[in-house]
């Protein structure tokens, strides 16, 4: 199930790179005595180190959002593939809900390989009504007004900007505010290489172009609305056609693998849980039981496409990808496919880490660990290449953190990458999963047994 939510964000980044030219450059309030199920966690915790000073901020980022692509697009013998109209999801209706509800935000953050820096492009709310059965999927722009604390005459008080000037715990408030629900339970945060690595597990042959309809903001007019709409539709259509596939007999290998894929407090423990419950309640009876609503409230005409139909994204995708590559090709005749430049920045990292192996763990976890939180090596289009970086890159990491005694750390980064290769082992058009397997570098277990005692 969390591979759907983060999806979008898979925003499609959702969830995610820093845009689609850099793609190719590198419902209602809930009841204020609802509680959900046995939940003790909520976000109290101030992520200063990921915050960036204001001032830098402001001179660093502009209203553009980099990820616009202008292709209008706005009746169907232009697109070529059906849609319908969904006239609902923008209209100011306020729903009160009885009993307990659990709120899990999922951000498609925009950062680059390697930077800590963090807009929240995506911003998707997953609220889930235990006791009926029921989702609501609430979508905010990222251009939504909020409290960045810049100045007004900045422009950059949006909650895009949040996340980045004021970190984590303030951009949840704020997210919470404008979705109308009493607070963030948890989190899921993805960025642009978790959610390629997302739509590659779904069956996405192309999951670059595929995530490129998903980030489109002006490619079916209706902007940075349509493309929020068009996020919590795929992750509502993926839901309701996978849902089962993590509740069966191979579903803690599926929780597992795709919470390894992303940033979340979630455990998945508490994921099965959620899931359990919603089980027992026969979720889904119908493709009703999800609702996607906007807020703000925008009445306007959204698209409602058929996410789950692979022909119509690789149409919508190659209309969006045509046009995108005809405009860098114009600007740039050296340009360097993001594959290509991802492989190349990561066979860089890796080497000057390898250097330090042996003197500085210190530099290793400097130069590696941003690149393994943002799973880098899903960028690699190559599977064997691919699988060689991200065990280089693991085995470094591991090697670092065990002789700095960092143990806790050494044995996230093999669990990390083991349920990741279980994950993709399950493949979605297999009958059945093949045997799954442990990530274990050179004498891993004896070496944090023995350093441990």
């Amino acid at each position: 199930m969390v591979i759907f939510m983060v999806l979008f964000i898979i925003s499609a980044y959702v969830w995610l790179g820093t845009a689609i030219l850099e793609l190719y450059e590198s419902n209602g309030n809930s009841d204020s005595r609802a509680v959900p199920v046995a939940v003790t966690t909520t976000v109290h915790e101030i992520d200063t180190a990921e915050k960036i000073s204001t001032g830098l901020l402001k001179a660093i980022t502009t209203d553009e959002d980099t990820n616009d692509v202008i292709i209008k697009v706005s009746d169907k013998s232009r697109l070529n593939v059906p849609y319908e109209i969904d006239r609902d999801a923008g209209k100011s209706i306020r729903r009160v809900f009885t009993g307990r509800r659990i709120n899990i935000a999922i951000t498609g953050v925009d950062s680059k390989l390697g930077s800590r820096y963090k807009h929240a492009d995506a911003n998707h709310v997953l609220s889930i009504l235990v006791d009926s059965a029921k989702i609501e999927i609430i979508s905010v722009p990222r251009d939504t007004e909020a409290d960045a604390g810049l100045p007004d005459t900045s422009g950059q008080n949006k909650l895009a900007v949040v996340r980045a000037a004021r970190g984590r715990a303030f951009y949840l408030k704020e997210l919470a505010r404008i979705a109308r629900v009493d607070r963030i339970h948890y989190y899921v945060e993805v960025g642009f290489s978790q959610a390629m690595g997302i739509l590659e597990w779904l069956g996405f042959k192309k999951s670059g172009t595929a995530l490129q309809v998903l980030r489109s903001r002006s490619g079916f007019a209706g902007n940075d609305f349509q493309r929020h709409y068009n996020q919590a539709q795929f992750i509502r259509q993926s839901l309701l056609k996978n849902f089962d596939k993590f509740t069966g007999f191979w579903g803690d290998v599926l929780v597992r693998g795709g919470l390894a894929l992303v940033k979340t407090n979630l455990t998945a423990s508490k994921l099965n849980e959620i899931l359990s419950s919603l089980k027992k309640k026969g979720f889904p009876k119908s493709k009703d039981d999800i609702s996607v609503r906007i807020r703000p409230p925008m009445a306007i005409r959204y698209k409602l496409f058929d996410f789950t139909d692979h022909e119509a994204v690789r149409v919508l995708s190659d209309k969006i990808e045509g046009l995108s590559t005809k405009r860098i090709n114009k600007r740039d005749s050296t340009y360097t496919p993001p594959t290509v430049r991802a492989e190349n920045i990561l066979h860089s990292a890796i080497e000057q880490a390898r250097l330090d192996s042996a003197n500085n763990p210190t530099l290793v976890i400097n130069k590696l660990h941003i690149l393994f939180d943002q799973r880098a090596w899903l960028q690699v289009s190559d599977l064997a290449v691919r699988s060689q970086i991200r065990d280089e890159i693991g085995e470094l990491l591991f090697d670092a953190y065990t002789k700095k005694k960092q143990f806790d750390k050494a044995s996230r980064v093999s669990g990390i990458i083991m349920a990741e290769k279980n994950l993709f082992k399950y493949s979605q058009s297999a009958a059945e999963p093949v045997e799954m397997t442990n990530f274990t570098p050179p004498d891993s277990a004896d070496t944090l047994n023995a350093q441990a005692r």
